[in-house]
């Protein structure tokens, strides 16, 4: 219920972040203004920090119960749960010169401009960052979440790990391989994949959610040119244009449905961050889909629509919304249960456009229609 802010979200709204359980939102406008609304104890009061939210404000990143906001003076302004991040006052006097700011789900990491990560938040989920301090006092790069650890991927192509040990936040058992050579590194809810320059990758955490990759080793040892990852399980697309899977087996860890299919010809791969099904892009078109079937896992009821043409994909949190080069939308979920209603496209045919793009956020589409 946001009518207590209604007047001040009458105009000039530029985004909206929520804060992972959808229980508190913060809206910037385009005056760097912060307005915020939802239950109180998981950020949306903030009120403490009103002053502080008035003006300058360029971005906000929100956890499970607490929002920390990016001004463009480089300062930090948290609020919400104390637990969780919501009070940064230990960090303060080092939360200057920020230039992006990564949350899990119980703690946040700052980079600053000089390298340096600063954590705050619940010190078992990354919080505290105190083991590792040395190694994060300078030349980090970018930082990546799981739910309860983070990874931050150094300019000397070396990973350091901090959080939960048993959902990523201990790497013993790879670190030889995490020492330089790292490029880019992924997360899902649990486990982390590092893909390597030499195209390997290599994957530490929680083993359900595919923190160990020794099944498919062989396949990953060489030749991957990305990892994407869904809320439990991993994708890596070769350079052959083949696909290798693992992690949760019903999260879409287990293609074996699909194996065939994926064995070339892929150009891309889309999934949702909280979601547990993956689609893959084919160079001709054509859409493959593998995962839970509840969840958009399986696509057999618009397969036809999905055999060519598919220009891109966009993936919530149950469902994909794919368009087509002819600006056809085709959306779906689970098999014989449509996600939107009876008729999903109905609302894009009161409009004379063409449909040039699709976004999503966890639970809904948005179509931009040009003339």
């Amino acid at each position: 219920d946001s009518s207590d802010v209604a007047d001040r979200l009458a105009g000039g709204v530029t985004s909206i972040t929520s804060n992972s359980k959808a229980r508190a939102f913060a809206a910037l406008k385009d005056t760097g203004e912060v307005v915020t609304w939802g239950d109180p104890d998981k950020g949306g009061n903030s009120r403490s920090v009103a002053g502080s939210l008035a003006s300058g404000v360029i971005s906000m990143t929100g956890n499970a119960s607490a929002f920390a906001a990016l001004k463009d003076t480089g300062e930090v302004v948290t609020w919400g749960s104390r637990r969780h991040g919501g009070d940064s006052r230990d960090v303060a006097e080092r939360l200057f010169g920020i230039t992006c700011i990564a949350a899990n789900a119980h703690a946040f990491a700052a980079l600053k401009d000089n390298g340096e990560v600063v954590t705050w938040g619940g010190p078992d989920d990354g919080g505290d960052s105190s083991d590792v301090a040395d190694r994060l006092a300078s030349g980090v790069a970018s930082i990546t979440a799981a739910a309860r650890a983070f990874a931050a991927l150094k300019n000397t192509g070396e990973a350091v790990v901090w959080g939960n040990r048993r959902n990523g936040g201990d790497c013993t058992d790879v670190a030889d391989s995490l020492c330089g050579g790292v490029t880019c590194i992924t997360a899902n809810g649990a486990a982390f994949a590092a893909l390597k320059e030499t195209g390997e990758v290599v994957a530490w955490g929680n083993r359900r959610n595919g923190g160990n990759c020794s099944s498919a080793a062989d396949r990953l040892s060489a030749g991957v040119r990305s990892v994407s990852a869904n809320a439990a399980a991993f994708a890596a697309l070769k350079d052959t244009g083949g696909v290798v899977t693992w992690g949760d087996r019903q999260s879409g860890g287990d293609c074996n449905t699909v194996a065939r299919q994926l064995s070339d010809g892929m150009s891309s791969i889309i999934c949702s961050s909280q979601g547990s099904a993956f689609a893959a892009v084919k160079d001709t078109g054509e859409v493959v889909t593998w995962g839970q079937a509840g969840r958009g896992g399986d696509s057999r009821d618009v397969a036809d629509r999905l055999r060519e043409g598919v220009v891109s994909i966009a993936a919530s949190m149950d469902a994909f919304a794919a368009l087509k080069e002819t600006g056809e939308v085709v959306s779906w979920c689970r098999p014989h249960q449509d996600p939107f209603g009876a008729d999903p496209e109905a609302p894009l045919r009161h409009h004379t456009g063409r449909v040039a793009s699709i976004v999503s956020n966890s639970a809904a589409f948005a179509a931009l229609v040009v003339p």
